[in-house]
């Protein structure tokens, strides 16, 4: 984010060069685990038809109002990356005459993809106090795993255990939450 400010008067904290680099640096760090997390949902989203790099980027930057901006120079290794780890498979075809590479989640990928963001979305909910904003994670249908914060859909009635911890969720599917006098959610 703080890359992309161009303008600034002279005497703002973004000209110390201090200050920028710092904040480009730690932008950075919080940006790198985050594009991994939002490139897999984002494939995960063309599951049928598959999604090559450049619209990737385009559909990221679009989805984000511009907040998370990833380079070509970013993405491709990230890309090669999750294709060696068979997160995700790539094929060529060709379009309007152009080849591309199109890339497509692996089964295990879906649920790699599925417990990252399952983890990202309990973070984010639990840090939401500490930053000063609001987070309502879906209550119908989803249950995040209180033992390693995997995301389940209970539209699936043979799901009896998490796929990532075999936690026994039988017992929470169908129970109500509630909250004790401190106003904390207990299962």
């Amino acid at each position: 984010m703080i890359r992309q400010v161009k303008q600034f008067q002279a005497e703002a904290l973004i000209n110390s060069e201090t200050y920028r680099n710092f904040v480009q640096k730690t932008q950075s760090e919080i940006l790198r685990g985050i594009s991994t997390v939002v490139v897999l949902k984002i494939i995960n989203s063309h599951a049928k038809e598959g999604i090559y790099g450049y619209l990737l980027l385009r559909e990221l930057e679009e989805s984000t109002k511009k907040t998370l901006v990833i380079e070509e120079g970013t993405l491709y290794p990230l890309l090669k990356k999750l294709e060696k780890e068979k997160v995700i498979r790539s094929e060529r075809k060709d379009v309007q005459g152009r080849s591309r590479k199109y890339y497509f989640i692996t089964p295990e990928g879906q649920k790699i993809q599925n417990h990252l963001m399952g983890f990202f979305s309990k973070l984010v909910e639990s840090m939401s106090d500490l930053m000063d904003i609001n987070v309502d994670l879906p209550q119908k249908n989803v249950l995040f795993c209180p033992n390693c914060a995997n995301r389940i859909d209970l539209k699936d009635p043979d799901s009896h255990f998490c796929e990532v911890c075999g936690l026994n969720i039988q017992n929470l599917r169908f129970v109500p939450k509630t909250n004790n006098e401190n106003g904390d959610e207990i299962l």
